[in-house]
């Protein structure tokens, strides 16, 4: 029974950073209000940023990422932070059900958390390789620009030492902290998945299972899996009723973000910031695998029941007993569905969203391509006209403004201009 007493706690280790813990505390309950507060704050302060740089896109793409983690791991801690009741209730039930299993049973339980426990740490590995890198990186811009002449407007002498150091401090506890509740709750919903997964295929195994030629067992039989069905079922709906808003955000603000580090990697592709960028792509991919594959597989597991049920000799069992298996049957027809809103977190919608993803950021590839070759054809051709000398340095200047002003694309993949009555034709 160890496995179900350990159920989710290497996902609750780092959620007690957070100040997440089952016994109410006073200091537990000031550390979960302050790291709220620093998600809330940062999150108003980078859009208020980002507002007031909203014509500088090239700017805000560095404050845009960094927006979406703290909104993701909002949406994340937003389960702790006001239903926390509902989920340890929900915790509590998924053990209560699991030590009504069999000995046999137990074990694919316990493979499950042996899983679940090495991906919690692999995750959070990763995870702090790539807000490491962001910690690094701050590090060398801020050596760079304290050895030079002019200094970074700041609202304290931040190169004073306590002060950079109490700074620096509260930057790597709070990068620490939105990692360590975006992995827990990734890893927590994980786990739940898996075994709901686990609960529907031991509930397929029993409906096949029934014999109802034996009259007197097999209504006792029944009746134990379809009230097993039923608390598996209750179980599925207070789950996707907690995660709702974290499924919808995370869907929608993830393809956001893919967008932003897709323009990036073309900007910064010759740069070690490109290692970087993988990094976060890679962790933010990883978190919409979790819930769209395990949405699958509990939408795929929750239909097969009614296979199973059809599976049994069911032609053999009494009237009374075959209406009742029509009426199981009818039930395990209605899929489980993790959604939030109008987003289901299904591989389907992976899919969607990254072929979308990909086929924006191959557009945006290719537009900036034809921009820079016809730039360069443009440049050239006003250095190498016969111009005055004294013109030479201001003129091309004007033509590259009046060739950015008046240029669009064409319909069949040309790059048309008019300038000084003449067209410059570029087809890439």
């Amino acid at each position: 029974m160890s496995c179900v007493e350990d159920f989710l706690d290497a996902q609750m280790w780092y959620l007690r950073y957070c100040g997440v813990l089952r016994e109410k505390s006073t200091l537990g309950g000031v550390r979960l209000n302050v790291c709220l507060g620093v998600l809330v704050v940062f999150m108003v302060l980078q859009s208020i940023y980002i507002f007031q740089h909203v014509n500088h896109f090239a700017m805000i793409c560095d404050a845009i990422p960094t927006l979406v983690v703290c909104m993701v791991a909002i949406s994340k801690f937003y389960i702790f932070v006001f239903h926390p009741a509902a989920m340890f209730a929900l915790i509590d039930s998924f053990k209560a059900l699991q030590r009504r299993a069999t000995v046999e049973d137990l074990l694919l339980f316990r493979r499950s958390g042996k899983f679940h426990a090495r991906l919690t740490k692999i995750y959070m590995t990763s995870a702090l390789i790539v807000g490491w890198f962001y910690i690094l990186s701050a590090i060398v811009t801020g050596v760079a620009r304290s050895m030079a002449e002019g200094r970074v407007r700041f609202p304290h002498n931040y190169q004073h030492p306590l002060m950079f150091a109490l700074t620096f401090l509260f930057n790597c506890d709070s990068i620490h902290m939105s990692i360590f509740i975006s992995g827990s709750v990734d890893t927590c919903f994980s786990e739940l998945a898996t075994s709901v997964t686990i609960h529907f295929r031991l509930i397929q195994r029993r409906f096949q299972a029934v014999d109802f030629t034996a009259t007197a067992t097999a209504q006792d039989e029944l009746a134990a899996v379809v009230a097993y069905h039923k608390d598996v079922l209750q179980l599925c709906l207070a789950m996707t009723n907690l995660f709702q808003y974290t499924v919808f955000y995370l869907l929608l603000l993830d393809s956001v973000l893919l967008c932003i580090i897709g323009y990036q990697f073309v900007i910064f592709m010759n740069t070690p910031r490109v290692l970087m960028l993988a990094s976060m792509a890679f962790v933010m991919v990883l978190q919409a695998v979790i819930y769209c594959y395990h949405g699958s597989m509990m939408y795929d597991e929750s239909l097969k029941v009614a296979d199973a049920i059809y599976q049994s000799n069911w032609y053999e069992a009494p009237p009374a007993v075959q209406k009742l298996l029509r009426l199981c049957m009818m039930r395990a027809q209605k899929p489980i569905v993790t959604k939030g809103g109008f987003m289901k977190a299904t591989l389907p919608t992976l899919k969607k969203v990254c072929a979308r993803v990909s086929l924006g950021g191959v557009e945006t590839l290719i537009r900036i391509l034809r921009v820079a070759a016809c730039l360069q054809s443009l440049w050239m051709t006003t250095l190498c006209s016969p111009w005055n000398q004294g013109q030479r340095d201001e003129y091309p200047s004007k033509a590259l403004a009046n060739f950015l002003y008046t240029s669009n694309f064409s319909t069949k993949g040309k790059w048309h201009t008019k300038f000084n009555g003449a067209a410059v034709f570029g087809g890439i």
